[in-house]
């Protein structure tokens, strides 16, 4: 069930980024976008969410220690694939800043979400056991 719970976070945060990157994409006057590029954002997706697996090794640290290691690991890795993809296909001159830019704005966002999510259940947990 947590497999599964995973993989729909992934699927939702995938199409909330393409969706997003098309209307971005379309407003700026690009027509097109490649399926390597479509196939590499969801695997940059699924990297990140399904690393959070870690987060179950790193229990006894605290929480920001935690999202820097991940985010340290995560980021190591994306730039890593960027690099990998280079073998394959042409990168972009300002490919490494662009994924920086935005894996580290997408992460920041997810975890600025977790944390208020965090905050508002134990808000409401506090409430009901008054």
């Amino acid at each position: 069930m947590l497999i599964k719970n995973k993989l729909i976070i992934v699927c939702v945060l995938f199409t909330v980024l393409t969706v997003t990157s098309s209307v971005f994409g379309l407003f700026t006057g690009a027509r097109t976008v490649d399926h390597f590029h479509i196939l590499m954002r969801f695997t940059i997706t699924l990297l990140a969410l399904g690393s959070l697996y870690l987060f179950d090794w790193l229990k006894n640290l605290r929480f920001y220690q935690v999202h820097i290691i991940h985010y340290v690991l995560t980021m190591s890795a994306v730039f890593l694939l960027v690099f990998l993809s280079g073998f394959f296909v042409s990168l972009h001159p300002d490919a490494y800043r662009d994924i920086f830019l935005n894996y580290t704005i997408v992460y920041l966002g997810v975890t600025l979400f977790e944390v208020v999510a965090f905050l508002a259940h134990r808000k409401l947990k506090a409430r009901q056991t008054v």
